[in-house]
């Protein structure tokens, strides 16, 4: 989803259980729902186990394939193979795919990318993973 998870992450925000990672939009704040800042890591217990990529800079240009994949594979993936978690949850939003409006993502996402993190993600956990459709505006 091209918008922060500020539920979900402060549903956890303090479990050393649960690892949460989300990648969104930011325009430093600007952007619905205006959490999720890369220096939101947790806190107590729950200290380095929320990692948020915190994307700025609007849509100058829009964020895609190339930088989705940089993060995904140099920081998610690292990150949840030494967490080696029983399960993955993914809340599964597309308003960052090409094709969505700027001023509700913007962000140009293409169905191969968002098929190669779902097929490198079911790497993680024996495939125990859970794709949950999120989103609506209306």
């Amino acid at each position: 989803d091209v918008h922060h998870g500020n539920g979900t992450q402060s549903m956890f925000y303090e479990d050393p259980h649960i690892l949460y990672m989300s990648l969104h939009r930011y325009d430093d704040g600007s952007f619905f729902p205006g959490t999720g800042a890369p220096q939101e890591v947790g806190e107590g217990d729950g200290y380095g186990f929320n990692v948020n990529i915190a994307w700025s800079g609007s849509l100058n240009p829009p964020m895609g394939d190339t930088e989705y994949l940089a993060a995904f594979r140099t920081i998610v993936m690292p990150i949840a193979k030494d967490f080696n978690p029983d399960i993955v949850l993914v809340s599964a939003g597309f308003d960052a795919a090409d094709g969505h409006p700027g001023p509700l993502g913007g962000y140009k996402l293409s169905p191969a990318c968002f098929a190669y993190m779902t097929s490198q993600i079911m790497t993680l956990a024996r495939g125990k993973v859970v794709l949950a459709l999120e989103g609506g505006y209306h």
